[in-house]
């Protein structure tokens, strides 16, 4: 929680997309009710046809439901919002920024598209420290992240591709 306080942008940011945490994943249940507890709004992530993803508002009245792949999300009737800033799962991820998510390229898809209707967003993988890895195998289709958050620390990544 103290290392997301880090993001110079974040006391200006009102909308976050967030995720729930699955697996072995690092729970973003803290961070979520933190992100709430600012005022933030959080939306979450819902699985479209066309392999994108949009973000509905988290309301803790509304329960959420199982969607694609078992993963809890909204229900149709919450709003869709854009989030000015976008926290990521993964399961690795590099000093360049690279994240290895889990195949889908549902995040990738997701960036570009923001990025092509010039939607401005700060984005920002979650993980533990330990998935760090030398290099995440990339393509022209991965998108970097802007920072990455542990409970470590949080890396800022840059066009020279080094943790400051």
């Amino acid at each position: 929680i103290k290392n997301i306080s880090q993001i110079k942008e974040l006391k200006k940011i009102k909308i976050i997309a967030s995720f729930i945490s699955i697996k072995t994943e690092i729970s973003t249940e803290p961070l979520n009710n933190y992100l709430l507890s600012l005022g933030k709004k959080i939306c979450l992530p819902v699985i479209k046809n066309n392999n994108n993803l949009i973000f509905r508002l988290f309301d803790k009245k509304n329960k959420l439901k199982k969607g694609m792949f078992g993963i809890l999300e909204p229900n149709e009737n919450c709003k869709a919002l854009f989030p000015e800033l976008i926290l990521t799962p993964c399961l690795a991820f590099d000093k360049y920024g690279y994240r290895l998510g889990y195949g889908g390229g549902y995040y990738d898809k997701t960036f570009k598209q923001y990025n092509n209707i010039g939607h401005s967003f700060i984005s920002v993988t979650v993980a533990f420290d330990g998935q760090r890895v030398n290099n995440v195998v990339n393509d022209q289709n991965d998108q970097k992240t802007d920072y990455i958050l542990t409970e470590k620390k949080i890396y800022i990544t840059n066009e020279n591709s080094v943790y400051r």
